[in-house]
Parts: structure tokens; sequence; C-alpha cells
């Protein structure tokens, strides 16, 4: 098993919701920690309270890739290292391909999917240093139809095959790339689902009748980091609903 005492992670989107919990459990387990995040959050504070000066916040947006390559390249020059990057910076991009805009289209990639080539290309001397893990938040949506959010489900999607072509092309350096895809997971993200929805989505969609939590997510997250025998997977966490045929 790889043990992430000691070693440094790097997580984008990591100053609230999955980000945030996989950071939590990466600490307890006595990783060092660097949230990226757009805006400063309560939670990413406590964090920090918790864990004094294991945890690093670094503000901006990964979608710039001059900021992301500076991300990385900042963070291993303080800790001397960086063994771990998770890619969990995103958010819903709602919408038929007739209702989005180009503008619209083109920043669902800036944001999800870009990032990881600017963050990898920058990253891979140091993964490739001792081995190292790299972990792309996808969703249950890349994996399946999901009306109205064309964008959405083709920017997660695209994430698993680049996983797999970076897991392939770096796995003689010891780096192992994984994908997880979280299912209905109760996080800002879906702040807005009414609670028919929810009511609708638990009794007869999730087979396991309740929504997920970031727990569930990270712990299962923290299993890939920390198998150093799993590189090129994907692992859905969604209570069972992506297996349905019908619901």
């Amino acid at each position: 098993m790889y043990d992430v005492a000691g070693k440094l992670a790097v997580i984008t989107g990591g100053t609230r919701g999955i980000g945030l919990e996989i950071a939590g459990q990466l600490l307890a387990q006595g990783a060092r920690v660097v949230l990226n995040g757009r805006n400063p959050t309560e939670e990413a504070s406590a964090l920090i309270s918790a864990y004094g000066d294991k945890v690093t916040v670094d503000y901006g947006d990964v979608s710039d890739p001059a900021y992301a390559a500076a991300l990385i390249a900042r963070s291993a020059q303080s800790a001397g290292r960086l063994d771990i990057l998770v890619h969990a910076a995103g958010g819903p991009v709602p919408g038929t391909i007739m209702d989005l805009t180009a503008e619209t289209w083109m920043q669902a990639f800036a944001v999800h999917v870009h990032p990881v080539f600017h963050l990898f290309q920058a990253a891979q001397p140091f993964l490739a240093r001792e081995g190292g893990a790299v972990l792309l938040v996808s969703s249950v949506a890349g994996l399946r139809g999901c009306p109205g959010s064309v964008a959405y489900q083709t920017v997660k999607g695209a994430l698993i095959p680049m996983a797999r072509a970076l897991a392939f092309d770096h796995a003689a350096q010891g780096i192992r790339v994984n994908v997880i895809a979280p299912g209905i997971i109760r996080t800002r993200f879906h702040q807005k689902m009414t609670d028919t929805a929810k009511a609708h989505n638990i009794a007869n969609r999730i087979p396991l009748r309740r929504e997920g939590t970031v727990a569930d997510v990270a712990s299962a997250a923290l299993q890939m980091i920390c198998n150093d025998f799993i590189t090129g997977e994907v692992l859905t966490v969604d209570g069972g609903m992506s297996m349905r045929v019908t619901g």
C-alpha cells in the first residue's frame, strides 16, 4: 500500500465539498495538503484550524493555464516534493446543446478537462521521483445518459480516457492515474434540487435508498490513492444508481 504520511497532495476544488473531504481524510492519515479554490470558505478555514501548517490554501482559477502550472510549482517548491494530485474542481453546466452558448461549452472544458493537461505536465517530474498518485473526479453523468446536461456529461466523460492514457504512458515511472465517478452526493452542486426530486431519486433511482455523502466518496478516493496496484480504473460511488436499466 502507498503510505500517504508525510506526502504532499495538491487538491483543486479543495476548499469545499468532495475535494475538501478528500483533503481531510488525507490529513488524518498524516499527509500534507495544498487546497486550491477560487474563494475562501469557512470549511477550509476550519480544516486549517484543525491541522495548522499541514494545510496551505492557494486561491486561484485552474482554468487559467499559467495559474495551474504555477500552483504546482509553488506547492512543490514550498514542500520540496509533490506526491498526490487530485483534480476535483468543477461545477454544473446545465442545458441541452441548443441552450448553450459557445462560450459556456468552451468554459466547461476549460474548468474540467484542460487543467488536467497543465497540472499533470507541471507535476510529472515530481510525481515520478518516488511514484505518485493522480485522481480525477468525474461523475456518473460521464458514464450514463442524463437529460439536459450535454456539456457536463461530455467533459466528465472525457476525463476517463484521459486518465487511462496518462496511466499507460507513465506507469513505468510509478505514477498511477485513476478516476472516481460520484453519483448524487449532497453538496452545493445539488442545492437547487427540490424535495420532490430528492424523494423520487431515493425511492426510484438509487437502490440503496439514500443520497451519498462526501465521506462516501472521499473514503473510496483514499483507497484509489493508497492502493498501489490500481491504475487506469474508474470507481463509481452512486449507491447502485448507474447499474439500473430503468428508473
